[in-house]
């Protein structure tokens, strides 16, 4: 188990990120909690960054993507996922 090295970021009712001793950070929004390295959390920076500048720049141009299974809805194909897991 991870001892607490302290906050890097705290937005109230909403999330916070902490970094522990082993170097780990733990990034937690409303009931979701991921655990992360620091490169893993600036990719994450990076997607989220993207996201939001497509949702600016063209809300109403987004792209679908294209089904794995092309029977199955992406959100069938999670429940699957979860399964495996």
């Amino acid at each position: 188990m991870c001892t607490a090295k302290g906050f890097l970021a705290v937005q109230e009712n909403f999330g916070h990120v902490a970094e522990c001793n082993c170097g780990t950070l733990h990034v937690t929004f409303g009931p979701v909690s991921y655990a992360l390295d620091s490169e893993a959390l600036r990719r994450l920076h990076e997607l989220l960054g993207a996201a939001i500048q497509r949702l600016d720049s063209a809300p109403d141009k987004l792209s679908q993507p294209k089904p794995i299974l092309p029977h199955f809805s992406h959100l069938a194909m999670r429940r699957v996922m979860k399964i495996k897991h």
